[in-house]
């Protein structure tokens, strides 16, 4: 998979805006979608309105039923042109052919009730998995995406029907007034003519033609946006963007990888020497308690007087009365036959039930609680697991390769700034303010950041511990330095300057 040559905006989006990614799509590619989706589709629906001419209900319904077949002509189109390569008509029909033989008997059984079709489709046809590990790979891929996928069938499923409506609609506006009196006559007649059943399977073939590549493709990019998520296809398309635009040479990359190799190096012999809590356990040699003295041996009257002293105490003073209802059995019921009222007998048959009943759903209830602690085992045991206590985090030096530390950074940074931006050094002259402002506050406001801190997380703290002024000051520099640092777009000279002015108004050394 070339992720270097994919033709969308992969980032991490929600379930909507992955939906209207897919629509966009559409939007983009319509000609080789919608041509290999007739050119497929339209003769599959004149043949089987051929052999269903004489049971014209049949017709509709198998085109309904086929359709999990005909969705692998958009999603085959749009997963190539997503990558750059969009097919032509032929050779969507010679790849698609080979998938309908190898997904038929799923598609048109248990995988045609499927309501997160469009979101699984990609994981049989694009990444080939079968049996167990495509339902490994599903039940991974579906967290948090699955109800997306199953709205995005509801939804178009009723937005088909309404254009179908429509359709009907639009027929009645543009007939003449004459004969619109007799259109729904004509429409839900209990014998209609041949042309009725045509023109109702062509509006239906037109609603389901221009709703489901649609459908398709918001699947496919809820699709695309879940790996993004979890694979981290963004970042992975950055930096092969950068080093496509760098190129550094051989020199420069093999100083890299020497570093790197010691910066390993240091990590891991780091987490090596790390000193470990001393485990030695200080044995304690307090004395043992003198023995008690043993009491003289007492008479059994002693005892006794001793006995009734402390059974005269208050504590044994108090005194409880308790009632309760006791069955005497059949024979006591025979003596006294009317001596209970109607409704304590009533009450003697029911309660010993209800009290089964209650019995029982308590033991279910016990049993769903056992069952709960068995598969939630995992969260509730790591509440009794002892965690380290936190060490205070030491300031940050390094954010996103940029050196922070104030020993790195000029004396009047503004002034600095302006001249490497005359003398044509505009990444180092941005560079410059933005490292000045992120040292500022790491080491002056003392705002907690940690090494893999972004440009947005630090957007969102400064901007809740700054004023409305240098917030703002500080988004417009961030992104400045994000267009040149990542795109090569360069600010105006007044922009720049403009930035140079403010920087020493938010960002005044105290004295």
């Amino acid at each position: 998979m070339q992720l270097e040559s994919v033709a969308v905006a992969l980032r991490p989006r929600n379930l909507w805006e992955a939906i209207d990614l897919g629509f966009s799509m559409v939007h983009a590619w319509w000609k080789p979608v919608f041509g290999a989706w007739l050119a497929v589709v339209l003769p599959v629906a004149v043949l089987i309105n051929l052999l269903c001419w004489e049971v014209q209900w049949l017709a509709p319904l198998l085109m309904w039923w086929l359709k999990p077949l005909f969705d692998r002509i958009p999603l085959y189109v749009l997963s190539r042109a997503t990558f750059g390569d969009p097919p032509k008509i032929r050779e969507t029909i010679r790849a698609v052919l080979p998938l309908w033989r190898n997904s038929f008997l799923w598609d048109l059984t248990l995988g045609r009730f499927d309501l997160a079709r469009s979101f699984n489709m990609p994981v049989r046809d694009l990444e080939g998995l079968r049996g167990k590990a495509r339902r490994q790979r599903l039940k991974v891929l579906q967290k948090k995406t699955r109800n997306g996928a199953v709205w995005l069938t509801v939804v178009c499923l009723n937005l088909e029907f309404v254009l179908n409506i429509a359709l009907f609609a639009l027929l009645y506006f543009l007939l003449p007034q004459t004969m619109q009196a007799d259109f729904f006559k004509l429409l839900f007649a209990t014998h209609p003519a041949a042309w009725q059943d045509v023109l109702e399977h062509v509006f239906y073939l037109a609603a389901m033609t221009a709703m489901e590549p649609f459908y398709v493709a918001a699947g496919f990019a809820l699709y695309l946006n879940r790996r993004t998520l979890l694979e981290g296809w963004d970042i992975e398309i950055a930096f092969r963007r950068m080093a496509q635009r760098h190129q550094p040479s051989a020199r420069s990359a093999a100083s890299a990888g020497v570093l790197m190799s010691i910066l390993m190096v240091c990590v891991l012999g780091g987490a090596l020497i790390f000193p470990a809590q001393s485990m030695a356990a200080v044995a304690a040699t307090s004395p043992a308690p003198p023995a008690q003295a043993v009491a003289a041996s007492q008479t059994p009257e002693q005892l006794k007087q001793r006995i009734s002293a402390v059974l005269k105490q208050p504590e044994f003073q108090t005194e409880k009365v308790e009632q309760h209802w006791k069955y005497m059995g059949k024979q006591a019921s025979k003596k006294q036959p009317d001596s209970d009222p109607a409704w304590l007998k009533f009450l003697a048959r029911i309660v010993p039930g209800m009290a089964r009943i209650f019995e029982g759903l308590l033991w279910l209830l016990l049993a769903a609680v056992i069952v709960w602690l068995i598969v939630k085992r995992k969260r509730w045991l790591g509440w009794f697991e002892h965690k380290p206590a936190m060490r205070p985090a030491q300031p940050v030096q390094v954010l996103f390769g940029l050196d922070i530390q104030p020993q790195s950074l000029p004396g009047n940074i503004a002034k600095e700034a302006w001249k490497l931006w005359q003398e044509g050094q505009q990444r180092e002259a941005l560079s410059l303010l933005y490292r000045g402002a992120l040292a500022y506050w790491v080491t002056r406001e003392k705002i907690a950041l940690g090494a893999n801190a972004t440009e947005g997380d630090c957007m969102r703290l400064f901007r809740a511990g700054a004023t409305q002024e240098t917030g703002d000051y500080f988004c417009q520099l961030t992104h400045v330095w994000q267009n040149t640092a990542y795109a090569g777009r360069h600010p105006h000279t007044e922009e720049m300057q403009q930035l140079c002015r403010s920087w020493d108004i938010h960002f005044r050394p105290t004295p």
